[in-house]
């Protein structure tokens, strides 16, 4: 899988060098988080990603995004090294295959790629054809390359946040209330302030032979921003399973903004309807000069992407204190969470060693020679880790374009 991925990424160069066409990097990203693990010892792990675009004219674009979206690249990269040396005597044949399948589970391998054609047959109706992740829906993250508006989405998203993933997909991590993930078609009328769009396609999240479709439309009005979709997926269920949300933001101009998602990433008519299925955050956003106080209540969804994610009933409350901008040169201050967790009866995975956790977070984030750097340390006050060092979780972020 890793030498597929490589040669698709030769392939997108040799493209866009045939075509005339400008090859970009609109992503370059690198976590690295550290904790306590159970034997004892404190480990790093590392997740790169990384995102090509080709850009061909008025009448073609395309896009390939590649990833190494590994638990732990530092596991990987010894695995490969243990294929070189061998210490423990292994027999070769079978290292190899096991690496083999390490690189296709956990490699570099193609997130998605993805052509576009901008008024196909002279109407005003845009083309794109994609294999694998397409586009979050509810998110509000593509509002500033879309309208040309200021970022607003949530800082509560990605491994930065959840270095540990979710629970029930621990390769994944909260990002929008909904994915579009398989191989179809994107159909979408873009306008200045209104745009629909229809997603056909297989769905690769259920897996072969099952379909989605879904319908989402973006509005733009200056300090009010609307996002919101609605879909379907079969065969699924008795009666096919369903999804819809709602994303909300309103600048004040004055006291601060509000920023809200809610929405059901799945749910099943044949089952029992309950409030775990909603996903819901809310965060108010004040501003106080040089600085600004952002409250988040982020209620966890029973399902996310599909899937299961054991993580009904979860809350967290979040009191960001921040300082500064990143045109003044960085912005930081200090985080405090509130987190309460119970363990389902249907949950396979390890205990929660207690119901209420709280935590502290300084932060920094800075733009360095053109790459923005994020520095987080999470600080464990409750409940109390076994060794001292079980107190502290930092995380480095680095994410650039180009």
């Amino acid at each position: 899988m890793k030498r597929y991925a490589i040669l698709a990424g030769f392939l997108a160069a040799a493209l866009a060098l045939a075509f005339g066409a400008g090859l970009t990097v609109p992503e370059f990203g690198l976590i690295t988080s550290g904790a306590a693990a159970d034997d004892g010892s404190f480990e790093l792990s590392t997740r790169v990603s990384l995102e090509l675009g080709i850009e061909g004219g008025s009448k073609f674009a395309a896009r390939f995004s590649l990833g190494f979206d590994s638990v732990s690249l530092e596991d990987y990269l010894a695995a490969i090294s243990r294929g070189a040396i061998n210490p423990d005597g292994t027999d070769p044949d079978e290292l190899a295959a096991a690496i083999r399948r390490l690189e296709a589970s956990q490699g570099l391998y193609l997130k998605s790629a993805m052509v576009a054609f901008p008024g196909i047959f002279d109407t005003p109706v845009d083309l794109g054809v994609f294999v694998g992740g397409m586009d979050t829906l509810g998110g509000g993250r593509d509002f500033p390359r879309l309208y040309g508006s200021e970022a607003f989405a949530t800082k509560l998203r990605g491994f930065l946040y959840y270095p540990q993933g979710i629970r029930g997909l621990p390769g994944r991590a909260y990002d929008g209330l909904h994915e579009v993930y398989g191989t179809g078609l994107r159909l979408s009328l873009p306008g200045e302030r209104f745009t629909p769009y229809l997603y056909l396609y297989q769905d690769s999240f259920l897996g072969a032979g099952a379909y989605s479709a879904d319908a989402r439309v973006q509005y733009d009005g200056g300090p009010l921003k609307l996002e919101a979709f609605a879909g379907a997926s079969g065969p699924e269920g008795a009666a096919g399973v369903y999804r819809a949300g709602l994303m909300f933001y309103f600048d004040t101009g004055s006291i601060g903004s509000f920023f809200a998602q809610a929405g059901i990433p799945r749910w099943d008519p044949s089952q029992a309807f309950e409030m775990s299925l909603f996903y819901f955050l809310f965060e108010p956003r004040f501003n106080f000069g040089a600085g600004e106080l952002i409250l988040t209540v982020f209620s966890h969804p029973g399902w996310y992407l599909q899937s299961r994610t054991y993580e009904e009933g979860f809350l967290e409350l979040r009191a960001d204190l921040g300082f500064g901008s990143m045109e003044s040169g960085g912005h930081g201050g200090l985080e405090t969470v509130l987190e309460y967790k119970t363990k389902s009866s249907a949950d396979p995975g390890p205990a929660i060693a207690s119901p209420l956790a709280v935590s502290v977070a300084p932060y920094y984030r800075a733009l360095v020679s053109g790459v923005t750097v994020d520095l987080r340390l999470d600080v464990k006050l409750f409940p109390v880790p076994d060794r001292w060092y079980g107190f502290l979780a930092p995380a480095l972020g680095i994410s650039a374009s180009f």
